[in-house]
């Protein structure tokens, strides 16, 4: 009998997924949300505070994604790692719970980077990779789709549509990529992942696009809905 898993993940910590939280919820997702607590990216008022960063705990998954977000092969060995081991520190501080999920900003690491993950105790690390519809690696594990229009991908979404140029052209909105891929792995088997930034659908405001795709892919019978970290 064929297992059909689906999971989503939100990477930053940025206010506006306190909005993606209560879509969440409205349609009985799980998630795990990639906190940053000082990342650098943003300035401090568009951050969720700690108060809300523990709030969220209570419904969602909490995953670290760094102390202040750098591209961890940009930086010294030594600060990746204090990157890496601190954020878990704090997280696990401000919610009171274990912090067993990690994600790479930017996807960016190298080995190093992941045995140091592996060190601090985190049993998962998610990555950027797309189209996966598996897990082969849980210190380096991809995802199915990014909710976001990435041109990059083209030749995928190509082989995706099996070369069919009207589901090509359909398969190029990334809404409309997420339930086709669903439907994939509901017939197929396998974990679905869609991830994404809160602040990104805001900028293309694309909060109607998700609620589609929420509604679509929730409270189907016989599907598992997890965290990241339930996927170990």
């Amino acid at each position: 009998m064929k297992t059909v898993i689906v999971t989503t993940s939100w990477d930053d910590g940025h206010k506006y997924d306190l909005r993606l939280a209560r879509m969440l919820k409205e349609h009985g997702l799980k998630a795990t949300f990639y906190i940053s607590p000082n990342n650098r990216e943003f300035a401090k008022r568009d951050l969720l505070t700690l108060q809300e960063v523990k709030d969220m705990s209570s419904d969602f998954e909490i995953g670290a994604h760094t102390l202040t977000h750098p591209r961890l092969p940009t930086i010294p060995e030594d600060q990746a790692k204090k990157e890496i081991v601190e954020s878990k520190v704090v997280l696990e501080n401000v919610t009171g719970k274990e912090v067993s999920t990690f994600c790479y900003p930017g996807g960016a690491y190298t080995d190093v980077h992941v045995q140091f993950v592996k060190d601090a105790g985190y049993k998962y690390a998610r990555t950027v990779a797309r189209h996966a519809f598996g897990m082969a690696d849980s210190y380096e594990a991809a995802t199915s789709l990014h909710a976001y229009k990435h041109w990059s991908d083209v030749w995928k979404v190509a082989r995706f549509a099996k070369f069919r140029p009207m589901k090509f052209l359909r398969y190029l909105e990334w809404d409309v990529l997420a339930q086709a891929m669903f439907d994939h792995v509901a017939s197929e088997g396998g974990i679905y992942h869609i991830w994404g930034h809160s602040w990104e659908i805001d900028r293309h405001n694309d909060w109607d696009r998700l609620e589609r795709v929420f509604r679509y892919i929730s409270a189907h019978p016989g599907v598992k809905y997890v965290t990241n970290g339930e996927l170990v």
